[in-house]
């Protein structure tokens, strides 16, 4: 494989994971706003915001299942961030090992 080739492949690749990062910086960002939001909706529910019929229990339980989908979700991120950095990283590792 030519040498302009191999730098046309790793500029893509590094291209690729670069618009992915940016992707995943949006939805970030989109799930920070959603999820405080259903914070404050929350909040409002559990401190009487005109739902009287609601019990402790149900409450708890509500806040039990946000909890761990937000947990959930900010691991997921989490990990995303990691593996693209570090394919980041390799590729750029690659770049550089094949100039002479």
């Amino acid at each position: 494989m030519a040498q302009e080739d191999m730098e046309a492949i790793l500029k893509k690749s590094l291209n690729a994971v670069d618009r992915s990062q940016r992707w995943q910086m949006t939805g970030l960002i989109f799930f920070l706003v959603f999820a405080a939001l259903h914070m404050f909706a929350f909040i409002e529910a559990v401190h009487g915001g005109g739902h009287e019929a609601q019990t402790a229990t149900t409450r708890a339980v509500g806040m039990g299942i946000f909890s761990v989908v937000l947990t959930m979700v900010v691991c997921t991120f989490g990990i995303t961030f990691f593996i693209s950095r570090m394919t980041k990283r390799i590729l750029k590792a690659i770049e550089l090992s094949s100039k002479p």
